[in-house]
């Protein structure tokens, strides 16, 4: 007889975090201003501008290491900035 084996999975399952109720039961595109409306149970429209704009970062802007470039990329090194003006 063979004995059940439990999968290896099984072990990293966890459950689900808790859920955010939302007001809005209902979403349509508006056809004029190509937003989105929101709707609750009774139809009525809600207010889900939540006092921000869609451009407000919600993390922390990244960054590459010291040696990656960005703004201030590191100067070349000295074998990649002398000229070849060595004669033939």
């Amino acid at each position: 007889m063979s004995v059940a084996v439990q999968p290896w999975g099984i072990k990293r399952l966890a459950p689900y975090p808790n859920t955010v109720a939302y007001p809005f039961t209902r979403t349509e595109l508006d056809a004029d201003t190509q937003t989105t409306r929101y709707f609750n149970a009774s139809g009525q429209p809600v207010d889900m501008s939540g006092g921000h704009g869609t451009n407000q970062s919600t993390s922390s802007p990244t960054s590459t290491g010291a040696d990656g470039g960005g703004a201030q990329p590191p100067a070349p090194a000295d074998a990649d900035a002398l000229e070849d003006h060595v004669p033939d």
